[in-house]
C-alpha cells in the first residue's frame, strides 16, 4: 500500500470573476479556493466525503476561525498550486493549513489557517469527534516537530514577515 499523502495538492486557474480591478484574486476569494482545495483533497487523497460522513454522523465542520497572510498577488488566469494538509487537531476541532504557490511551487503567494470545529448538526452545539473519525485524524496529521503554535511564527519561518514575530 502506498503511503499516505499528508500534503495533497492541486492546481486551480484563478478566474475572472473572482479578480478585483488590478486583476488580482480577490482577498475573500482565496478562502473559497483553499476550502474547495481541501474539500477535493479529502475525496481525492483520502477517500473521504464530507457531505456523506456528515449525513451519517449527524454531525460536520464549521469555520470557527481563518488566519491569512497575502504575501503576492494571484492574478487573473494564472494557474496556482494549492496545498492543504491537517496540522493540529483535538477531540472537537481541526486546524487545516492551506498554501498557494505559484504553478511551479516556488513561490509562496499566501498562506491560511482554518479552524474547523465539530458540530452536531440536530443541535449546534459542539460535539467530539468519533474514535473513527479520531483515528482518520491521526493517519493524515501532517507533524512536523518545529511547527509553531502562533500563525505569525508560521509565516515567518516561511519567508513573509517584515519583522521576527515577538512573544
Amino acid at each position: 500500500m502506498p503511503p499516505i499523502v499528508k500534503e495533497p495538492e492541486s492546481k486551480v486557474v484563478i478566474r475572472f470573476q473572482d479578480c478585483d480591478p488590478f486583476n488580482h484574486l480577490s482577498n475573500a476569494k482565496y478562502l473559497v479556493y483553499f476550502i474547495n482545495a481541501r474539500e477535493d483533497h479529502l475525496v481525492q487523497a483520502y477517500d473521504f466525503d464530507l457531505y456523506a460522513k456528515a449525513k451519517e454522523s449527524k454531525c460536520n465542520w464549521v469555520v470557527t476561525r481563518h488566519q491569512i497572510a497575502y504575501m503576492a498577488p494571484a492574478l487573473v488566469n494564472e494557474s496556482v498550486l494549492i496545498r492543504t494538509s491537517l496540522r493540529r487537531y483535538t477531540d472537537q476541532s481541526v486546524l487545516m493549513e492551506g498554501k498557494m504557490y505559484d504553478a511551479a511551487g516556488k513561490r509562496l503567494k499566501s498562506l491560511l489557517w482554518t479552524q474547523f470545529t465539530y458540530v452536531s448538526l440536530a443541535t449546534g452545539k459542539t460535539a467530539k469527534h468519533p474514535e473513527d473519525i479520531q483515528a482518520f485524524l491521526a493517519g493524515i496529521l501532517l507533524e512536523e516537530e518545529s511547527f509553531p503554535q502562533e500563525f505569525s511564527v508560521r509565516e515567518w519561518n516561511l519567508g513573509r514577515g517584515d519583522k521576527p514575530p515577538t512573544a
